[in-house]
């Protein structure tokens, strides 16, 4: 993936990254007897605020609990200390993102909507565990080597985009050759606890990485640490200054031989967003945002209009020569169909007494009959403003559509 790659967009993985490892950072200082016991407790906060600011890296506070444990023995009072450990991270995590855990709470009954659903049971989404499952090994064999099918294949479903990386691959051949001298000559640098600390942490967030998303976006702090962890296992296990040479010159290929994927950056510019027309939203209308992604200009717009989610059209709403088209466009998932909104949408709907719109980049096909049909709307091409901006990543084209309810 490439931590490099993700400078300058909006998925936050680096920040994140940032957080975890400098947590991590601050347990090694503590086994190597270089800070305090308070040092661990800022690593729970640090690491409790990085899952709290994106929940993907709730991974990572679990493997730094698992790293924490490889210096147990230097703690004077265990359960003291592994109890503020936790309290300090649960403070992390709340501090970052109580208040939407209880607004989600309270408008989904789901803290985490929609997901884990199973154990909350929203009644705006099945009782299901919701989860990308298309990033997920397919085999056995990529369950278990699935660095390696990444490796190898240009065209590896781990990412929103193609990529091929070996690098992780090549970390696996050494731990595993490493662990294999570990064992035969029973070398004392296994029992060199910062080095281990890192392998474990980094062992526990690989398998709970790869079982709970297998995304390799989410995979930052892993990539941070391969090369560490890569030149500190080929030098600890061969303590010779020709080797640790060797490593780094590896290290070096491995990084300028990786080609980055392409995110297609933006230019910069003197405003974020910059309209070639801006659209009008009178006070008090309601305003959906169809499809992704338009949500963005919510805060650009008229600031005393009501802006809600879009309504998801069914592939059947379409002539037969569009259907194809227009279900590869509004991107509809099984998963996304679930969602249970579309009774409150009506009633919002039925409840509003001034202007509707309806705002997306999938036009003329936005104004379908069949589908406004569903919501007691109706609506005319006539009535659709087209305009632009520079955030064409998806589409140029959006368009600002009025529509009206039925009266029949």
């Amino acid at each position: 993936m490439g931590v490099v790659s993700q400078i300058g967009i909006t998925t936050n993985e680096i920040p994140l990254a940032i957080l975890n490892i400098w947590a991590l950072w601050l347990v090694v200082r503590f086994i190597r007897g270089k800070s305090s016991v308070r040092g661990i407790y800022a690593a729970a906060f640090l690491s409790g605020l990085a899952a709290g600011l994106k929940l993907t890296a709730v991974p990572y506070c679990l493997a730094l609990f698992a790293a924490l444990l490889m210096c147990r023995k230097q703690f004077v009072r265990p359960i003291k200390t592994i109890f503020l450990f936790a309290l300090f991270g649960t403070a992390g995590f709340l501090l970052a993102d109580g208040y939407f855990l209880w607004k989600w709470y309270t408008l989904y009954e789901n803290p985490v909507f929609p997901y884990y659903n199973q154990i909350f049971h929203s009644p705006y989404f099945d009782p299901i565990f919701v989860t990308e499952t298309r990033f997920f090994p397919k085999t056995l064999l990529q369950w278990i080597f699935y660095p390696f099918y990444w490796a190898f294949s240009p065209n590896a479903l781990v990412s929103e985009i193609p990529l091929q990386d070996m690098r992780l691959s090549v970390l696996f051949v050494a731990l595993f050759i490493g662990a294999i001298l570990a064992v035969c000559r029973r070398l004392k640098t296994l029992g060199e606890r910062p080095l281990l600390a890192v392998a474990v942490y980094f062992a526990v967030g690989y398998i709970l990485w790869l079982i709970q998303f297998s995304i390799l976006r989410y995979a930052a702090v892993l990539e941070v640490l391969s090369g560490i962890l890569l030149v500190g296992v080929i030098y600890r296990f061969v303590q010779n200054r020709w080797c640790l040479y060797g490593s780094w010159l590896l290290f070096s290929l491995l990084v300028f031989w990786y080609e980055a994927p392409d995110w297609r950056h933006e230019d910069y510019f003197d405003q974020a967003v910059v309209f070639d027309k801006k659209p009008q939203v009178e006070d008090n209308s309601l305003v959906f945002f169809m499809h992704l992604p338009s949500a963005y200009l919510a805060p650009l717009l008229n600031p005393k209009a009501t802006y809600m989610g879009g309504f998801f059209y069914h592939p059947e709403d379409y002539p037969p020569h569009e259907q194809q088209r227009a279900e590869k466009r509004n991107n509809i998932q099984p998963q996304y169909l679930r969602y249970h909104f579309e009774e409150a949408q009506r009633q919002k709907i039925a409840a509003h007494e001034g202007p509707i719109y309806l705002i997306s980049i999938d036009w003329p096909e936005l104004v379908n009959d069949n589908a406004l049909k569903r919501f007691g709307l109706k609506g005319q091409l006539e009535n659709c403003t087209p305009f632009m901006t520079n955030w064409t990543i998806y589409s140029p084209r959006l368009a600002i559509c009025r529509v009206e309810k039925r009266t029949e």
